[in-house]
């Protein structure tokens, strides 16, 4: 098996849009707003968002989908540098959430933001001489 992407699931395609490319800064490979979809490069796996409506059309289930509540996901970025990203994430609009801090047993030094619909984002930078890759 080989992870190609993570999809989340989202109520507002436009906002998603906006915040994972202009404020995460990920290239957008593909976007299609009538169907309430879009890719993003991240490496060696994707991200894609998709309508919570989309989505139950698609499985043939009924449409409005409901809501979910609480957190959604979490995403893991490893970075070069995770003060100055996570700096510079907060000025461009992503709401911080815990500042980079030193978390000796997970071997990183890591911040979290959050995306538009309360899903998570993780980065880190590993500790000299951490267990993080």
């Amino acid at each position: 098996m080989q992870l190609i992407n993570v999809r989340l699931m989202v109520a507002d395609i436009p906002g998603a849009i906006r915040f994972w490319r202009d404020v995460m800064q990920l290239p957008m490979t593909y976007s299609d707003e009538s169907i309430g979809y879009a890719y993003f490069e991240a490496g060696a796996a994707g991200i894609e968002l998709f309508s919570h409506d989309g989505l139950a059309a698609a499985l043939g289930e009924p449409v409005p989908a409901p809501a979910p509540t609480g957190r959604q996901a979490l995403l893991v970025l490893k970075v070069d540098d995770v003060d100055a990203t996570y700096a510079d994430l907060v000025a461009r609009g992503a709401p911080g959430l815990v500042a980079p801090r030193d978390m000796p047993a997970w071997g990183a030094r890591a911040a979290h933001v959050s995306a538009p619909e309360g899903q998570l984002v993780e980065i880190y930078t590993p500790l000299a001489g951490g267990a993080a890759a």
